[in-house]
């Protein structure tokens, strides 16, 4: 099984460059074409938020007209940018959307892994958090299939970045909580995030976090006492979840970090495992 996982891909209306630099339609198409080239192609695609860059509803039509264009079936989760009604409203149409809770998040069940997507916003605050609600949700989820291997997507990062700027901490509630129930259901493969802009790997409740990067703009790996949060024109990207049959541990998911630009063509060394050339 193959899970591609965007994010943060800061949509404006037609026309409007992201923060006055950042042409955020182009490069999220860019990156949805590099996906369709994919062989084998992926079985699902997950974007972990921030779709919008100002929750507006002139904004969603854009975003969804790019991502019609995926081969693979998309799914998707809110960021701090988004605004639930307007990304219910985008999604209407999608069966997994969640009909009768004030929070947009479900599970995934016809995968190899089961996919839990999971509402980390606060409306108004960039920071992430979960309720009582939501963490109970969530344990229920999980208790629910104790034996089959899961991702739980959400937009923040729940584990302090070591970043300086705004995305340095974790949930403003709700974390410990978390970790406690993490801790205790061990068919949890990964906690896949957005909202950094950078690629990292971190811990947290026992179990491996991956954060993806930005389809729109990367942060600088800023760590300074200034505590500043920088843009940078590094190449926008998306991160491979890959479930495969490793042949001493088992089945086992492994994540990459792909980076989508112009590098020149790739220099093939061996095919079939035979050396080329």
């Amino acid at each position: 099984m193959i899970l591609i996982q965007i994010s943060d891909s800061h949509i404006e209306a037609p026309g409007v460059l992201t923060y006055g630099m950042f042409d955020a339609a182009a490069s999220l198409a860019k990156v949805i074409d590099a996906i369709n080239a994919c062989d084998p192609q992926p079985d699902v695609v997950i974007h972990t938020g921030d779709l919008v860059h100002h929750g507006e509803a002139a904004q969603y039509p854009p975003a969804r007209e790019i991502l019609a264009k995926l081969r693979a079936p998309l799914y998707a989760i809110p960021g701090n940018h988004d605004r639930r009604e307007g990304f219910a409203a985008a999604f209407a149409d999608q069966s997994w959307l969640p009909k009768d809770s004030p929070f947009i998040q479900y599970t995934v069940e016809n995968f190899p892994v089961r996919l839990v997507g999971l509402d980390t916003v606060i409306p108004g605050s960039p920071d992430g958090a979960l309720c009582a609600e939501r963490l109970a949700w969530l344990d229920s989820q999980l208790t629910a299939q104790p034996e089959r291997p899961t991702i739980v997507a959400c937009h923040h990062p729940p584990f302090a970045t070591g970043l300086t700027g705004s995305t340095r901490v974790g949930f403003e509630e709700g974390g410990r909580e978390l970790a406690a129930i993490l801790a205790k259901h061990g068919q949890v493969q990964r906690v896949i995030c957005g909202h950094s802009h950078r690629p990292m790997l971190g811990t947290f409740g026992h179990r491996p976090f991956w954060v993806a990067p930005g389809t729109c703009y990367q942060f600088e790996a800023g760590f300074s006492a200034a505590r500043t949060l920088s843009l940078t024109q590094e190449p926008p990207g998306y991160s491979l979840h890959l479930w495969l049959d490793d042949p001493v541990a088992g089945p086992s998911l492994v994540s990459h970090h792909i980076p989508v630009g112009d590098f020149g063509e790739p220099q093939v060394l061996l095919r079939n495992g035979k050396r080329v050339g």
